[in-house]
């Protein structure tokens, strides 16, 4: 074979190698819009429609709002592919399990997804999408409102590294996993039809189109855990089939704060624990960010509603 017949042959396999990488890259890191089919009224809610803008850019973010009676609100970071409600796990009665216990609930769709407007790419700005909604409830319920942040997969992804460069009351991590590129490997197979460890081999060029077509910049919660200041809920069903035990358990080490926990749920597949034992979660979560709710605005919650 000539020297020439090599390099058209490298030539071949490179452009296959890339063209593969793009599909794969496309497959995983687009974020479709779905629409949505109910609301809060679903589930017996009064709710509020608002809107607030993106850090930074500015884009106009969409949501709902429903009061408790506390000066706590929680902020629900659905995962990889959903819009403010995930369908597959009733996220619409786990808002209701929380304002039934008396906390403030704000669901919104992150950029590209639901209402929102923008372009939805995987794990990309939500800094911006969370921190505009943490700075809409500051806004709005004053500087001393606790915020607690409930991510779900891709969303206690978001949450931890989110945390770990602002100051929230506490984070629940459900499900959550240490490194994107496993994710991409996984979600990558499934999505493409692509064999797993064809998938991997191609991990590089996935990373590379991602960041060439989307901006996407790789940030795994393992390299940030560590520095989120406030306690930390990690929920982990054992029989999870994207995130396995010792992924939380290496989470978990990885934070080293004395205040965290760890739930570790039979039975339990990815971010199902509130389906199988809706019940059992809500009194687990809402007990865990009660551990650190602020004595002076609890007084003053129970004084304001005390004057209505």
């Amino acid at each position: 074979m000539t020297e020439s017949a090599i390099w058209i042959i490298a030539g071949i396999l490179l452009l296959i190698y890339l063209a593969i990488s793009a599909f794969v890259a496309y497959s995983v890191v687009r974020i479709p819009r779905l629409p949505l089919r109910e609301n809060p009224f679903s589930v017996g809610l009064d709710y509020e429609d608002v809107s607030f803008p993106s850090r930074k850019d500015k884009l106009t973010l969409k949501g709902w709002y429903i009061a408790g009676n506390k000066a706590f609100t929680i902020l629900i970071v659905t995962g990889m592919r959903q819009n403010r409600i995930d369908y597959r796990i009733n996220t619409l009665n786990m808002v209701k399990g929380l304002v039934d216990k008396g906390f403030n609930v704000l669901v919104f769709d992150q950029r590209g997804r639901g209402e929102s407007e923008g372009v939805g790419i995987l794990l990309t700005h939500f800094d911006r999408d969370i921190g505009g909604a943490v700075d809409y409830i500051k806004k709005r319920n004053g500087e001393n409102e606790q915020i607690g942040l409930i991510g779900l997969s891709a969303g206690a992804a978001a949450s931890v590294i989110f945390s770990s460069d602002e100051d929230v009351a506490a984070v629940v991590s459900d499900s959550c996993f240490t490194s994107i590129f496993k994710v991409f490997t996984q979600k990558g197979s499934k999505m493409s039809r692509l064999p797993k460890p064809l998938v991997k081999t191609f991990g590089m060029g996935i990373l590379l189109w991602a960041r060439v077509l989307y901006g996407y910049h790789k940030t795994d919660p393992a390299d940030t855990v560590a520095k989120v200041k406030c306690p930390i809920l990690f929920i982990q069903g054992d029989k999870d089939d994207w995130v396995s035990l010792d992924i939380t358990e290496r989470l978990h080490k990885l934070s080293n704060n004395p205040l965290d926990e760890v739930w570790l749920v039979p039975n339990a597949g990815h971010t199902k624990t509130f389906y199988i034992d809706p019940v059992g979660y809500i009194e687990h979560i809402t007990s865990f960010f009660l551990k650190f709710e602020n004595p002076v605005a609890k007084n003053e919650s129970i004084k304001s509603a005390s004057l209505r």
